[in-house]
């Protein structure tokens, strides 16, 4: 398979609005742990693995069906929550900025009510 016909495919989960949520809220993740200065290591791990988290279980539950599916998109919402406080921590020690902080909370708040649609679908 060539490189350039390769670009053309896509996974069902690359559609779901979720997940291209989920996907902006990890990369501000990133940016903001990419500029953190030392000392809040273990905070800067968390909402890294958090923000992962959304990311990789809202593709593996679209690969599942039924109760396993259910399962891995409330570890997923559960994950964007989790996000949504390490954001807030990272606010109050003043690694974020406010439009950052504003960002985060609207995609954390988009990533659960859109994961928990899926839920009930």
């Amino acid at each position: 398979m060539s490189t350039s016909s390769s670009a053309n495919l896509s996974l069902a989960h690359e559609r779901l609005k979720a997940y291209q949520f989920a996907e902006e809220l990890d990369g501000l993740v990133v940016s903001i742990c990419r500029r953190a200065p030392r000392g809040q290591g273990w905070l800067l791990d968390q909402v890294q693995r958090a923000s992962g988290s959304v990311v990789l279980n809202l593709v593996e539950a679209n690969g599942r069906a039924g109760a396993d599916r259910a399962q891995q998109l409330r570890v997923a919402r559960g994950s964007a929550m989790e996000v949504d406080a390490a954001l807030g921590l990272l606010a109050r020690r003043g690694l974020v900025r406010p439009e950052e902080r504003t960002k985060g909370r609207e995609l954390s708040v988009a990533c659960v009510n859109l994961i928990s649609g899926l839920i009930r679908v």
